[in-house]
């Protein structure tokens, strides 16, 4: 799992493999004022989508992890906590979606966590799972986020 800030990312570009911070450089300089939710092919990257869900209680929230796709998370607005743990260090797989590369797991007491605001990023290799939409200090929130499907054989 890689965490930063865009604001930033020139001083982590030496330090970041080539392609994601390509996908990050067009994540910052995307448009989002004047783009609705929904799927956006970022060239080069994948396919972003841009979502305004709500946070909730991180016990509300399901752990989850990918194997196909890397996921670059980038938050627009509000705040938003994410859980992370490696994949080795969780106590089982709870459900598999393969046709969606999604898969659940029971999680661990030690998760690390994240705090993305506007302008921070999340990356999240097939090893790192994580639990995605946990409710900040401020609380339930509807947030602004656009997530990168970066697919692992193209970095």
């Amino acid at each position: 799992m890689i965490a930063g800030d865009t604001a930033w990312l020139e001083e982590y570009e030496n330090q970041l493999p080539k392609k994601i911070g390509e996908c990050l450089r067009k994540v910052r300089g995307f448009d989002f004022d004047h783009a609705e939710d929904g799927k956006y092919e970022i060239e080069g990257c994948g396919t972003m989508s841009i979502e305004s869900p709500e946070t909730e209680p991180a016990v509300m929230r399901r752990l989850e992890g990918h194997r196909k796709y890397i996921d670059v998370v980038y938050l627009i607005r509000g705040e938003e906590w994410i859980g992370c743990l490696p994949r080795h260090d969780a106590r089982g797989e709870k459900e598999a979606l393969p046709e969606r590369d999604l898969y659940f797991y029971e999680g661990a007491d030690d998760e690390t966590k994240v705090y993305l605001r506007p302008g921070r990023f999340a990356v999240f290799f097939p090893e790192d799972l994580h639990r995605p939409l946990c409710a900040g200090a401020a609380g339930r929130m509807t947030i602004r986020k656009a997530v990168v499907k970066v697919p692992v054989d193209a970095v």
